[in-house]
């Protein structure tokens, strides 16, 4: 199997994944768990969310916990190129948050390894086709999921618990305005622009003017669904 359809298709025989409407019975080709699913690629395939992600989280954290870049959109497209981060899938919901926290900590030189695992840990806990299913993309939970970990918040901690929500509200804001069909890529991107802007006004702090936030997408010819009118192509 070719490795770029690995990284875009099914990771067992590279066939389209297909989405469905409805969930149905799926059993996981690799720890055999059975559960209902709402995906499947079209030769019967399934793979879980914990064994789609497990190598994928291990190279977030590791790049994360020792990464001293301030620019979370340099630090995104790193790991996005990683061959264990697919085209497609749950683990931007952790690489999203963990980038936001991790350079925003190097921009302020407090390193905070506990923040960072808790903004990978959350964003482990979003589904995949949580936009579609639920309305709720991971580009704009994963801005909340970055503002409520910088900012400790809590149930019981009123301006934080809305800022959380504020910032989410944005992030989503902006993906559902951007158009087109799932791109985990660009949902990423717009989610790290929204970020940087909101943690910037909310702390009072010049990160958003110091960084250069362009990107040009590398993966334009992975996606079949490409949207021609994406702001991030080439």
């Amino acid at each position: 199997m070719d490795i770029i359809d690995q990284k875009v298709n099914c990771m067992i025989c590279g066939d389209e994944v297909e989405y469905m409407k409805e969930s149905v019975d799926s059993k996981c080709h690799y720890c055999g768990i059975e559960e209902k699913s709402y995906f499947k690629c079209v030769g019967g395939h399934y793979v879980c969310e914990n064994c789609h992600t497990h190598d994928a989280l291990d190279v977030i954290k590791n790049i994360c916990l020792n990464t001293e870049l301030k620019n979370p959109m340099t630090l995104a497209e790193k790991m996005l190129e990683h061959p264990k981060i697919h085209m497609f899938g749950p683990e931007h919901h952790s690489l999203l948050p963990a980038a936001l926290v991790a350079a925003y900590q190097n921009y302020l030189g407090q390193k905070n390894e506990k923040q960072i695992l808790e903004a990978i840990e959350r964003g482990k806990k979003v589904p995949g086709g949580f936009c579609f299913l639920c309305g709720a993309c991971g580009g704009g939970l994963g801005v909340g999921i970055a503002v409520s970990v910088l900012s400790d918040a809590t149930a019981f901690t009123p301006h934080p618990r809305s800022h959380a929500n504020w910032a989410t509200s944005k992030g989503l804001k902006r993906v559902a305005d951007a158009g087109g069909v799932r791109c985990c890529k660009k949902a990423t991107r717009i989610g790290v622009e929204e970020g940087v802007a909101y943690i910037s006004e909310m702390f009072g702090v010049d990160w958003a003017k110091e960084l250069d936030l362009s990107v040009k997408c590398k993966y334009s010819d992975l996606n079949k669904q490409c949207d021609v009118a994406c702001k991030y192509r080439p």
